[in-house]
């Protein structure tokens, strides 16, 4: 078992960090990294449901009392209870404290992957505090996040089916998913700010290549030169 932060520090040398709340192109961004440089891409969203069954309720507690109402529910009073009974600033201070639960599952995750080819480790639980004292050099890591106007326009844009129709209020229920995720915004340029590390604001003046290519160029002393196009 790693001893401290400097072992960690150590053992993640190959991981690089592309943080911020949702809809900011952290997925989209870190495939085209991995495409391009041959690296392995870790989905902190794809591990959900993993990591609440994980969640031990005296390392984890936010995170298991999370997963005792989401089994104890069924899916339309779980919908009701997560998107529209509470303000947003008590929905953001909830999935603050449960992303940064598991973030400690999230590390042992990368830890079981193999050191080689590295790691774009990419994911809104990756907070600015949770990551900075694992990493040696503040570069390793970016923050992505989308304004006001580039927020609502990216979820009026996609408009997809989900758990919030199944609610009283599905507007509501809207409004308040875009309101807690701009109080993660905010909460991430803070910290992040706070301990001098990197923001890129997503506000649609760049294009998804652009905003690739400015990570790309932040990430640049870890990345090794690209292979040839396939076919040659």
């Amino acid at each position: 078992m790693l001893s401290g932060e400097t072992d960690l520090k150590r053992a993640l040398a190959h991981v690089l960090w592309i943080g911020g709340p949702p809809d900011a192109g952290k997925t989209s961004i870190a495939q085209l990294l991995a495409r391009k440089y041959k690296l392995q891409v870790y989905r902190f969203d794809r591990r959900e449901m993993d990591h609440i069954a994980r969640a031990d309720p005296a390392r984890q507690p936010a995170l298991a009392a999370f997963g005792a109402r989401l089994r104890e529910l069924d899916e339309r009073a779980f919908s009701e209870d997560l998107w529209v009974a509470r303000p947003p600033a008590a929905m953001a201070r909830e999935t603050i404290a449960c992303w940064s639960e598991r973030f400690g599952l999230a590390i042992e995750d990368l830890l079981a992957m193999p050191p080689m080819p590295p790691i774009v480790a990419e994911g809104p639980g990756f907070f600015p505090e949770c990551v900075a004292p694992l990493i040696a050099d503040r570069r390793k890591a970016a923050w992505l996040v989308p304004s006001e106007a580039f927020k609502r326009a990216s979820v009026a844009r996609r408009n997809k089916p989900g758990a919030r129709d199944l609610t009283s209020d599905p507007e509501r229920a809207t409004r308040n998913l875009i309101d807690r995720d701009l109080l993660l915004g905010r909460h991430v340029r803070q910290r992040a700010r706070a301990l001098g590390l990197t923001v890129c604001e997503v506000d649609g003046d760049r294009g998804l290549d652009e905003m690739a290519a400015l990570v790309e160029a932040h990430f640049a002393p870890w990345l090794s030169a690209p292979g040839p196009p396939a076919g040659r």
